[in-house]
């Protein structure tokens, strides 16, 4: 989303893994780090809460972008897939 869009290819491939990682195995709660050396960007992703209704599960998260010493943070929500991928939802 808006968070992400002055982020170069580098620093949303990082975003990307650790949003997978924290919504495939993170706990509630707890942060996963990532950072682009070298643009010196960095950011968290917290899985906030687990949801399952007709068998589908969703994770609520928050995201953090910290950019030239810019906190940026955004919400969202995804959902895993038949396929196993998690695709964004809100």
């Amino acid at each position: 989303g808006e968070i992400g869009r002055s982020l170069d290819h580098a620093d949303r491939l990082a975003m990307q893994s650790t949003t997978r990682t924290a919504l495939e195995t993170g706990r509630t709660g707890e942060p996963l780090r990532w950072q682009n050396p070298q643009t010196g960007n960095f950011g968290t992703v917290t899985p906030l809460a687990t949801t399952e209704s007709d068998g589908t599960i969703c994770r609520t998260y928050e995201q953090t972008i910290t950019m030239a010493g810019r906190i940026q943070t955004g919400y969202g929500t995804a959902c895993r897939q038949p396929d196993g991928q998690w695709r964004i939802v809100r």
